[in-house]
């Protein structure tokens, strides 16, 4: 273990024993010194704004923006009917991606219900109080979370926690661990004619959604 950690501390300049017992903060300047006489692992060695390589493969060089796939602007028919922007993904605490959501661990009991973050003027308007179970869909589907109000969000925006599901429920179907309850990928897009052509990325932060108050959690 230690040799691994020698060679990958190798290019900034310093050993195993500098790493575990002398305090630093900043890259010892033999690691810039390397950068000035080889230079950076690009085509023209140095740092490209311009990317030599996209140009090569027919691609636009610089930084340009796009719209979404789906926007209020891309597809404003589609915004008719579902009016929200729609971000997925949210992290949070003490979650890590889909795991820790069983009982009697003690961080589903410091985080028991998926949430999505709502603006206060826009849960009013829609009739959804702190703490209500919403559906948010979207053309692809619908899943449910619990709506927390805040004025840190723009409110024409929805933000949803992703990676959710339920161990606690039966594993067989149709339940599937409540596979499909809550989980964000049912809003998501996948079409390919949608996908980034240069990275092969998808949209996940600029859908179009819909939401309303739901009954029941499950």
């Amino acid at each position: 273990m230690e040799e691994v950690v020698e060679y990958r501390l190798k290019p900034l300049g310093i050993t195993y024993r500098d790493f575990s017992e002398k305090p630093w903060t900043d890259p010892p300047r033999s690691g810039y010194r390397r950068y000035e006489k080889y230079g950076f692992p690009t085509p023209t060695g140095k740092v490209e704004l311009y990317c030599t390589t996209f140009e090569r493969l027919g691609y636009d060089p610089l930084p340009y923006y796009e719209e979404p796939a789906e926007s209020p602007v891309r597809t404003p028919e589609v915004a008719k009917e579902y009016p929200f922007i729609l971000i997925t993904g949210a992290r949070f605490r003490p979650m890590y991606h889909s795991e820790h959501r069983q009982l009697g661990i003690g961080t589903r009991e410091m985080h028991p219900d998926p949430i999505v973050e709502v603006h206060p003027e826009t849960a009013r308007r829609l009739g959804i109080r702190d703490g209500d179970w919403v559906w948010v869909e979207t053309r692809r589907g619908r899943m449910r979370q619990r709506a927390r109000l805040t004025t840190a969000i723009h409110p024409r925006v929805v933000s949803v926690q992703h990676g959710w599901w339920y161990p606690e429920m039966p594993g067989e179907e149709p339940y599937l661990h409540g596979a499909f309850e809550s989980n964000a990928n049912m809003l998501t897009l996948e079409e390919p004619e949608t996908l980034d052509p240069l990275t092969g990325g998808w949209t996940n932060r600029g859908l179009l959604c819909r939401i309303y108050r739901a009954e029941s959690p499950k």
